[in-house]
């Protein structure tokens, strides 16, 4: 299951920036459960090639404030603990497979 992340727990997997790591910034709606089963999808289809997380709820206004995250949902490509990606809107496991497909070789 993919897991919900904490801003002090995210900052340590920027700063360890080993491989991509995919984070999402979800709202709790009605299409919540469908996106973070994408990213769900997504984390067991790439395993060992990036690691996936769900912002933490509680904190996410303030992390979107932190990453210009102008909507939900927004996931973002870090790599080596720099963005190198985004991809805006709801989106299917095969819409973010394919967006990581730009960045894994």
């Amino acid at each position: 299951m993919v897991k919900s992340i904490k801003p002090q727990a995210f900052d340590m997997e920027l700063e360890g920036g080993s491989g991509l790591l995919l984070v999402a910034f979800l709202k709790r709606n009605e299409r919540f459960a469908f996106q973070a089963e994408a990213v769900e999808r997504v984390e067991q289809a790439r395993s060992g090639s990036v690691r996936c997380f769900l912002f933490n709820a509680d904190y996410l206004d303030t992390a979107m404030e932190r990453f210009a995250v102008k909507g939900t949902p927004t996931f973002i490509l870090f790599d080596q603990g720099r963005e190198v990606g985004r991809l805006i809107g709801e989106s299917d496991s095969d819409a973010l497979n394919e967006f990581l497909g730009n960045y894994i070789g």
